[in-house]
């Protein structure tokens, strides 16, 4: 088998497919909550000559650690979910051994 073949092989074509998808449910998610948090902020912060700049920076510092948390628990979740995976798999294997 050619070197070619190998790497098409190990190519996770649905894999990079789904992450794809994913990400662009979450672009278009977080252009909806974009709106919401500026008009939140705005009722906050009545409009002055520095309001607005100080308005997006409370706006990027909100999302940024709202979008932090939601990825560090994805990543928790999807290493509960490899683990138990991995675990399934090994029950498969033993059966089939048996």
């Amino acid at each position: 088998m050619s070197d070619f073949q190998e790497h098409v092989e190990k190519l996770n074509v649905r894999g990079i497919i789904m992450a794809s998808l994913m990400t662009a449910f979450g672009l278009v998610v977080a252009l909806a909550w974009k709106d919401a948090i500026n008009a939140l902020v705005a009722s906050i912060i009545p409009d002055a000559s520095d309001g607005s700049l100080l308005s997006l920076f409370i706006t990027a510092v909100a999302v940024s650690v709202l979008v932090t948390a939601l990825a560090a628990s994805a990543l928790k979740a999807n290493k509960r979910l490899e683990q138990s995976w991995d675990r399934v798999n090994d029950l498969w294997e033993k059966d089939d051994e048996d």
